[in-house]
């Protein structure tokens, strides 16, 4: 044996030997990790890529459609479409709408049958328990409708089909206007501002018929106690809505046919909401003390 030399151990070789196996290890469990992570992160990408897509442009969903003046209407292959009662409904509310302040008679409205079609789920991502929803240029219908009677039947509430379409062509119409990141789910007017024109467009024949009176639908609503109203509220009869909808239309009402402002200046009113319902009531205490 050479001087000063040491025994060698087969042992010892394959005791030193492991730290450079395990980082080899390691270095492979890493790159499956951020494979797997990619990986994931890629099908995570499309597949909300595909949702979004689908929310925006569903119309592959759907098997049957037709066109009549503004108005693209879909629906599924087993739906039996009154045609004629529809278009009635379509013409009237755009008769509506049309009197607005943000119409746009270039605007070609999508409508969508969604009632048991998978849409009706994908949609519904968006969140909130809604009877219909606006989204960009499209109308998602989400219950079954009854095109002869011109109605839509919920569990608490008879609708008009006509009001509720002219109210998300209105929604559209924002959206149109006003830019769709700024009336989104994710960024929007105070709520009383965003549901409150819609409904105030929407139920224009009502609130301009003779019988009418805004100091009453005021009076009404202040009248009912507090925990009746919270959520829901009976915009006309035999309709209940998210209360915000009802005191949202009666504020802009007001502020619209009272005190003469447009749509815009009501956005651009830096006023909080509290301010401006106490103001109504002023208004209509102070007319009902003049009568």
């Amino acid at each position: 044996m050479p001087p000063n030399s040491q025994p060698t151990n087969s042992n010892t070789r394959r005791h030193g030997s492991k730290p450079a196996v395990v980082q080899q290890i390691i270095k492979k469990m890493k790159k499956i990790i951020k494979r797997t992570i990619a990986g994931t992160l890629l099908f995570a990408v499309v597949g909300i890529g595909g949702l979004v897509t689908l929310i925006f442009y569903p119309q592959s969903l759907f098997a049957n459609k037709f066109e009549h003046n503004q108005f693209t209407v879909y629906y599924n292959k087993d739906y039996k479409i009154e045609k004629e009662a529809f278009q009635v409904i379509l013409d009237n509310a755009y008769e509506i709408v049309e009197k607005s302040g943000l119409h746009n008679p270039d605007f070609k409205y999508k409508v969508f049958l969604a009632q048991n079609n998978i849409f009706n789920k994908i949609e519904g991502l968006q969140g909130c328990d809604v009877i219909a929803r606006a989204t960009a240029w499209n109308i998602a219908v989400k219950k079954d409708i009854d095109l002869k009677n011109n109605r839509m039947y919920t569990d608490r509430s008879t609708v008009d089909l006509t009001v509720l379409l002219a109210h998300e062509m209105v929604h559209i119409l924002q959206a149109d206007k006003y830019g769709l990141l700024n009336f989104s789910p994710l960024k929007h007017p105070p709520m009383w501002k965003l549901e409150g024109y819609p409904e105030y467009v929407a139920r224009s024949t009502y609130l301009n018929s003779e019988t009418y009176d805004l100091r009453k639908e005021i009076q009404r609503f202040v009248s009912v106690d507090e925990d009746i109203k919270i959520e829901t509220f009976e915009a006309v009869e035999g309709h209940f809505m998210p209360t915000y909808y009802f005191k949202g239309r009666i504020m802009v009402e007001y502020l619209m046919d009272i005190k003469g402002m447009t749509y815009d200046a009501i956005l651009k009113d830096p006023r909080t909401e509290e301010v401006v319902f106490n103001e109504m009531v002023g208004w209509m205490n102070e007319v009902k003390g003049e009568d």
